[in-house]
């Protein structure tokens, strides 16, 4: 083979290649980001159900991390665990979806690809919800769900993550009628743990309140929550609002709710509005 022959086989290479590369997707491609997300997606699920499988599993053996009221302890650590369940199964349902949606996408051609914009929602973000119904501590338990919609849109720079109008849905992880510790207090805590199809982290509200009428709402936040459930519910004196085993407790949650009339029943009432606030950031794919 004469040099001239080289020459122009090694063009026709050098052609071929670049021909080739032009026709491959950009990796910020909408659709090539859409697979891209699809597997972060499923592996923050899977994450997810790893954490929650490492709590469960402490939960039942005893490794609280929290000290005091050991009777309030018990009963208390006993609705964390049955939430933990409840939740524990979703997420490993919502699992499965997410490695079955990643394994569709990872099969499809670029080219039949939904073209998709993909947002994280920072952990912080506040997430407004209104109540679908009426919660109670006579009538619902830990480990039971409870849905709503979100109040208002939840908004990435330009980009509307979650419009106002879509579904979410928890777990009720604390349901304890006022007077049922020895503090006198009792409480009615609730979890946030799907927006759409993302599972979230987005920490606890609590309604706390007492046999004589008094309702206050708080915001838990932080995977400690039943340090910070034991340091409000079983303090006498109003001094256990503070954070506990890394928790937070706030004001976030809203508007405090006032009992009518002494009562020990603690409610959430219908379409009350609730404020929650991510604890990890979550990626959510917008059409």
């Amino acid at each position: 083979m004469n040099n001239h022959t080289v020459l122009v086989h090694g063009s026709l290479a050098v052609l071929l290649i670049l021909g080739l590369s032009a026709c491959q997707p950009k990796a910020n491609d909408p659709a090539v980001q859409a697979q891209v997300t699809a597997q972060l997606q499923a592996k923050a699920a899977e994450d997810r159900v790893a954490s929650l499988e490492q709590q469960v599993a402490e939960m039942k053996a005893g490794k609280t991390g929290v000290t005091g009221d050991q009777e309030a302890i018990k009963q208390l650590a006993a609705a964390h665990t049955r939430a933990l369940d409840r939740q524990l199964a979703e997420a490993r349902q919502r699992a499965a979806d997410r490695r079955k949606d990643a394994a569709t996408m990872a099969a499809t051609p670029v080219a039949q690809l939904p073209r998709v914009t993909t947002v994280e929602v920072p952990s912080g973000t506040h997430l407004t919800v209104k109540m679908g119904a009426e919660l109670a501590t006579d009538r619902d338990q830990p480990g039971d769900p409870w849905s709503g919609t979100l109040a208002e849109d939840v908004v990435v720079g330009n980009t509307v993550a979650w419009a106002a109008g879509t579904t979410v849905s928890g777990v009720v992880a604390q349901s304890t009628p006022a007077g049922r510790l020895a503090s006198g207090k009792g409480g009615l805590g609730i979890r946030l743990t799907t927006v759409g199809r993302n599972g979230v982290d987005a920490g606890t509200y609590m309604v706390v309140g007492d046999a004589i009428g008094k309702r206050d709402a708080k915001f838990i936040g932080g995977t400690a929550a039943l340090g910070a459930l034991v340091g409000i519910l079983t303090d006498k004196n109003h001094q256990g609002d503070h954070a506990l085993g890394g928790a937070a407790a706030g004001a976030l949650a809203g508007t405090a709710l006032a009992a009518g009339t002494a009562d020990t029943v603690i409610r959430i009432p219908a379409a009350h509005l609730v404020t929650f606030s991510l604890t990890a950031p979550e990626q959510v794919t917008v059409k």
